[in-house]
């Protein structure tokens, strides 16, 4: 009975463990290479108990060889596990056990063996039951050597503490096979049946468990990192299968997706219409334009196994729709107040060829208005720049009365306008440049006991001619008009008959 619960014990131990490794298995190699070193384990562990129910029949011979197989292999099993711990490249000398233990496997066909014997495997005789038992030793043997050696030359701490569990598993292991396969039924005569080698595998198998659990030697899931990283996480984090369907999604990805019920098997790109799971995204800018205003949302996406690039991935989400428009509004006034001209509150001349208009270089503005202050440098010198600096500010006053808020008025130069009119015809240019002109005529300004009034000679061009050529036509048509006396409206017209520039006073 004490046998009985003692196995039970150990073989639930085992499978735990076992279910524990698998349930966490990931494309690691040290984590594949445990798993499979432990379902060598089992395997052997469970068909040896079924050694007591034998008949007799081909299907029992078959199963004692499988047994006796993965007893064999045992130790090749392990030692490729320690292989892949030490981040060890396989080399010749684990080939060389391989082969040995292949080769002890055969040759010990060709040997004759009772099989009514539970325990036929074992070999009593003089010279070959040692040979046997060296041969199945030596990758264990050897993979101690190798844990050893790495035990006293790492410099790591959390390594040496895992090989400090390893070498005690393996030695453990070792001294109670040789006692209970050897010792026991050869020199004692004393027949175990095998339950203290079980035990043997049992505590190594604990001892690794330990080491995994304590110091993280596989990349395995817990439910505190589970529960901290990523359900209570303050960004929004998916995780997305092959097809592009949620596998889980955490509360905060439900709300930044703006769905409550999204729960997983629904696609992704149905929330998120330009995702590809085939990209690996690096903080990468969406717009979501589904409600009332667009929403902006940063992604960031990667393969959970990272050589796997095809594998499930991370997608990380987080809503920075305010960030952006705050980086927007911070972005137009910087842009506005490096083209705003401070005395006028028009634009300045770095905006006028600098925007959108200066550089289309096939179309313009229906009609372009040049000003300028006649006689400007004489009332500067006469009464001072600050009757200059209202002189020029009441002048911008009347222009933005004059002009719709969609046109564009721009302080060209010390006292020079420009006024660009979409979409106006030439008559109705004129008209606004005339009704400038006498506004600001009808102005009076103040100079100690002195009142004087400000004249205009405006010049005026209509076409789609490119910004710099209409600029150059409407400042000659100005010219025109100083050189005519002066405070008023002269449109540049070219005569197409002849490919000549035509001035005519209006």
């Amino acid at each position: 009975m004490f046998q009985l619960i003692s196995l039970a014990l150990i073989y639930g131990v085992m499978m735990f463990i076992w279910t524990f490794v698998f349930l966490n298995r990931s494309h690691d190699k040290v984590n594949q290479a445990f798993l499979l070193f432990l379902s060598n384990i089992l395997i052997w562990m469970v068909l040896n108990s079924l050694d007591e129910f034998s008949d007799g029949t081909i299907a029992t011979l078959e199963t004692k060889t499988v047994y006796w197989l993965s007893m064999m292999y045992l130790s090749i099993t392990f030692l490729y596990f320690i292989y892949r711990l030490l981040n060890r490249k396989i080399d010749w000398l684990f080939y060389a056990a391989l082969t040995l233990n292949t080769l002890t496997v055969v040759v010990r066909y060709l040997y004759p063996m009772d099989y009514s014997d539970p325990t036929f495997w074992r070999l009593t005789e003089p010279v070959v039951a040692p040979l046997m038992a060296t041969t199945f030793s030596l990758p264990a043997i050897y993979a101690l050597i190798l844990v050893l050696q790495q035990r006293i030359l790492t410099k790591d701490t959390r390594l040496r503490a895992q090989l400090n569990y390893i070498f005690f598993g393996i030695g453990l292991a070792l001294v109670i096979s040789v006692i209970s396969e050897y010792l026991l039924p050869t020199v004692f005569h004393v027949e175990e049946k095998l339950y203290l080698m079980h035990s043997a595998i049992a505590i190594f198998a604990v001892a690794m468990f330990v080491s995994i659990m304590r110091h993280r030697l596989l990349n395995l899931r817990s439910d505190y990192v589970y529960r901290t990283l990523f359900l209570n996480a303050s960004e929004g984090i998916l995780i997305v299968n092959r097809a592009g369907r949620i596998a889980n999604i955490n509360r905060v990805g439900r709300e930044i997706l703006q769905d409550e019920r999204l729960d997983a098997g629904d696609w992704v790109s149905n929330y998120i219409p330009d995702y590809r799971f085939d990209t690996n995204y690096n903080q990468h800018e969406v717009v979501l334009t589904s409600g009332e205003q667009p929403r902006y949302l940063s992604m960031t996406q990667y393969p959970i196994d990272e050589r796997d690039q095809g594998s499930t991935k991370l997608l990380i989400i987080n809503d920075v729709t305010q960030t952006r428009l705050r980086q927007e509004m911070e972005k137009l006034q910087l842009l506005e107040k490096s083209n705003i001209d401070q005395l006028t509150g028009l634009y300045n001349k770095q905006y006028l060829h600098e925007g959108a208009l200066a550089n289309d270089e096939n179309a313009g503005p229906n009609a372009l208005i040049f000003i300028d202050v006649d006689d400007f440098k004489s009332i500067n010198d006469h009464y001072g720049h600050l009757i200059g600096d209202e002189v020029l500010s009441k002048l911008a006053g009347c222009i933005k009365r004059n002009v719709r808020v969609t046109n564009v008025s721009v302080r060209f130069g010390g006292d020079e306008f420009v006024i660009i009119l979409e979409n106006t015809s030439a008559e109705d240019a004129f008209l606004v440049a005339e009704r400038i002109r006498t506004y600001v005529n009808a102005l009076e300004f103040s100079a100690g006991e002195t009142v004087f009034h400000i004249t205009l000679s405006i010049g005026l061009i209509e076409g789609t001619a490119p910004l710099n050529e209409l600029l150059e036509k409407a400042d000659r048509a100005m010219y025109t008009s100083k050189s005519e006396g002066k405070n008023k409206t002269t449109f540049f017209m070219e005569e197409t008959a002849h490919g000549a520039f035509h001035l005519s006073l209006v």
